[in-house]
């Protein structure tokens, strides 16, 4: 008789006496009902056929563990498609406490539900009322003791970011002069005419009492040089320049009517209509005239740029 002939007939004896079958004898009755062979299990498995083998047979001294006999037991289930509970049942099971009561006593709490806390169990978490007050009170306690320092603050603050006066001035960027200069034009003071005789006796009355009288005013006005008069002809800007500067002249329409490297050594004329607006390029290089007259470039020069109006 062949293997499958006594395996056969062990079944029946065992059917026959009422014993159940093993582990081993489930798998190996599953696999032949379906006609699988052991080396193609082994190779779905990715396992030795002896390993297979040696489950069907019962011998468990094969394995190096009983955890590891019960997962190959539930891979072959798997692929016989089988159900693996009557199979791991006739298995030995791993040395260790059973889990199941505990196991079953989870599954009991969390189909009842959550146990229901007694109450005080945990502090309430809701905050108490004197907290904010005592916030309250810390805030008002910083702000008592800040204020005069931050009042004082935001008022060197406000003094500070408070707008300069603007001053008028013929030349815009001459910052640190009193008067509007008058570019390129005549200023003479008004010479008093001369005083009739009573207005000469109430002089020489004022002369006497330490004060200059109107005659002696006219005649220190008459003796004192008179400020020299534009040139004739004189071109609007005249540049001198000892070294190489540049210089843009722009129309008050935005136009560019004069842009150019004064080399050193060189001059130029340049005839616009004010107003005008110019940026002069090393300033301390250049000497300039407006309307035949010096103009100091210093007094509108930051760095070496210097930047002006002339009306």
């Amino acid at each position: 008789m062949i293997e499958s002939d006594i395996q056969e007939a062990t079944n029946a004896n065992n059917a026959a006496s009422g014993a159940p079958l093993s582990a081993g004898e489930m798998l190996r009755q599953a696999r032949e009902e379906l006609g699988y062979h052991l080396p193609a299990v082994a190779a779905h498995l990715k396992v030795s056929v002896h390993k297979l083998e040696a489950l069907e047979a019962g011998n468990w001294s094969a394995f190096p563990d009983v955890v590891f006999v019960r997962a190959l037991a539930s891979a072959v289930c798997r692929v016989l498609k089988i159900d693996p509970a009557p199979v791991l049942a006739q298995l030995p099971k791993p040395p260790g406490k059973d889990l199941s009561p505990g196991v079953e006593s989870v599954k009991t709490r969390v189909a009842v539900g959550p146990a229901q806390s007694k109450k005080n169990d945990f502090p309430s978490s809701k905050p108490f009322p004197w907290m904010g007050v005592v916030v309250l009170l810390i805030v008002a306690t910083v702000g008592v003791l800040f204020y005069p320092q931050l009042a004082d603050y935001w008022k060197s603050r406000t003094a500070a970011s408070a707008p300069a006066p603007a001053r008028s001035n013929n030349v815009a960027g001459v910052a640190d002069q009193s008067e509007p200069v008058a570019l390129g034009g005549s200023s003479t003071d008004p010479v008093p005419e001369a005083p009739a005789n009573g207005a000469a006796d109430a002089g020489g009355s004022a002369a006497l009492a330490g004060q200059p009288s109107p005659a002696a005013a006219t005649a220190a006005a008459a003796a004192a040089p008179a400020p020299a008069a534009p040139a004739e002809g004189a071109p609007l800007l005249h540049f001198k320049a000892s070294q190489d500067s540049w210089v843009q002249v722009k129309e008050a329409s935005g136009k560019v009517v004069f842009e150019k490297t004064i080399r050193a050594g060189t001059s130029e004329d340049i005839a616009a209509t004010p107003p005008l607006k110019l940026i002069v390029g090393n300033a301390v290089g250049v000497e300039m005239q407006l309307r035949g007259s010096a103009f100091d470039l210093k007094k509108v020069t930051k760095g070496s740029t210097a930047r002006f109006e002339v009306n």
